[in-house]
């Protein structure tokens, strides 16, 4: 929520050089128009000329948000229904959903203020035609002018919302005027906001009813890979299978505090600022340098080294032992599981190097670590400094074994375009695809299970080798 809150403030910051004239301006026509309303002995048309400026002002701040607040890029567009609704689902997270509802009440106003303005606005067709075509036209200059994405989820969620203001002003003018019929008409009036509502209450029970929770990297539209060549380098296995399903300890905020300053003192640095994300809190120091990333979904981190706290290795990282990496990371109170071996390696052999390890689960049903550890090492002047730490190693519990995709069934959904990275092969039109081989991982999910999946790698004709996964879970 704090993320959110954060994106709100910097767009009422960039807009308030907007906002304040506009406020001003408002006044003053509203002045003006009384006045040379009084003059002529005319009654003011208070209700319509309000009505007419609040639009005004929400047609000015819709267009700052959606086409003024970034530099013009690259033309995008999307014409997969329900996809912002799908990748909220698939990470259910509140940033997620959060942008969703708010593509639908950034249209709220217009259907609220449609009716205020005009009688003929008070008939549905007429607001959801204004709804669409105001959403299409903005849609359409998002297209011509680079700056945003044409996107149809937004011409249904920005209609939905015009019709849900509508239903709500006219539910309230329903019950001022009290015309004939008018407890059926509120009823009616009701449907669409109490639909919408029904709607994310079924989404949102239907994921807690869930036995595990959702994989964010899991594919939300279906790949188009007919035109792929596949190749198979092996005999995929046929038969039944079956996995452990595994619990991850998922940190509340507290324990997360707790955690996050325990670690900074083990460092040697004193946190000044703590900022709270979605499934993220981070811990810094500004002026040390030292910076910490701390995922609640499964206690894994990420830690910046500032100047005070980097270990300092007199000798090329490619000279450095796996010991000396332990010893190291124990100065700094950091626990690394037993037998880790690190690796040292360089994409450039030049400056930069990384010290990995990886600490493989075994499918067993017991408790066990399952993850990589990686650290950043930058060499200069003779000395090896190390910069950055990734530890990506957790602590699994057995939960149950489930029944799982056999290797074969997996090759057959990655031709099917059920990958999770499938539409990149569809994107570059990759010609041919030679799956190397298939093998058992495990992913967390947003309940905080590791759930099984199928690591693939595959050859791509004339692009390297790329690693592509599937779910395993039926």
């Amino acid at each position: 929520m704090n993320d959110f809150i954060q994106y709100i403030l910097y767009l009422l910051q960039r807009g308030i050089c907007f906002v304040v004239p506009a406020v001003l301006l408002c006044v003053l026509v509203l002045a003006a128009g009384w006045g040379i309303s009084r003059e002529k002995g005319c009654r003011f048309p208070w209700r319509r000329a309000i009505a007419l400026l609040l639009l005004i002002s929400w047609l000015g701040l819709t267009l700052f948000v959606t086409l003024f607040r970034g530099e013009p890029g690259a033309r995008q567009w999307n014409f997969h229904f329900f996809l912002a609704w799908r990748e909220a689902w698939n990470q259910f997270a509140l940033r997620a959903w959060l942008n969703v509802l708010l593509n639908i009440a950034l249209f709220v106003p217009l259907g609220t203020l449609l009716p205020l303005l005009a009688r003929v606005f008070r008939k549905w067709y007429a607001v959801l035609l204004a709804g669409f075509g105001s959403s299409l036209a903005i849609e359409l200059v998002q297209l011509a002018t680079a700056r945003g994405m044409f996107d149809v989820d937004d011409l249904f969620t920005n209609t939905l919302g015009t019709m849900v203001g509508w239903s709500i002003v006219m539910l309230i003018l329903s019950v001022l005027e009290r015309k004939n019929g008018w407890k059926v008409q509120t009823l009616a009036y009701l449907s669409i906001p109490m639909a919408l509502i029904l709607v994310l209450a079924g989404i949102f029970v239907g994921y807690a009813v869930k036995p595990y929770g959702n994989l964010q990297d899991a594919p939300v539209v279906t790949a188009n890979l007919k035109n792929v060549r596949w190749e198979l380098e092996f005999t995929p296995q046929e038969e039944p299978v079956t996995a452990w399903v595994y619990k991850v300890g998922r940190l509340d905020q507290a324990a997360c505090e707790q955690f996050g300053t325990q670690f900074a003192q083990k460092a040697g640095f004193s946190v000044e600022d703590i900022y709270y994300y979605d499934d993220t809190i981070w811990f810094g120091n500004h002026s040390s340098g030292d910076f910490l990333f701390v995922n609640r979904l499964d206690g894994t981190w990420e830690y910046n080294l500032g100047r005070e706290t980097i270990p300092v290795f007199d000798v090329h990282p490619e000279e450095i032992r796996s010991e000396d990496v332990w010893d190291a990371l124990h100065q700094l109170g950091i626990e690394v599981p037993e037998d880790t071996q690190f690796t040292i390696q360089s994409p450039d052999k030049n400056e930069f190097f990384t010290a990995s390890a990886e600490v493989k689960l075994v499918p067993r049903a017991e408790k066990q670590w399952y993850g990589t550890l990686q650290c950043d090492l930058h060499y200069q002047d003779g000395k090896t400094e190390l910069d950055q730490i990734d530890y990506r190693i957790v602590t699994l519990l057995p939960c149950r074994e489930a029944s799982i995709l056999s290797p074969a069934q997996a090759v057959q959904e990655l031709y099917d375009g059920h990958s999770f990275y499938g539409e990149i092969l569809e994107y570059y039109q990759v010609p041919q695809v030679t799956v190397l081989s298939c093998a058992l991982e495990w992913k967390t999910d947003t309940k905080g299970f590791y759930q099984p999946v199928y690591r693939l790698e595959l050859q791509l004709q004339d692009q390297g080798i790329m690693t592509d996964y599937v779910s395993a879970l039926k």
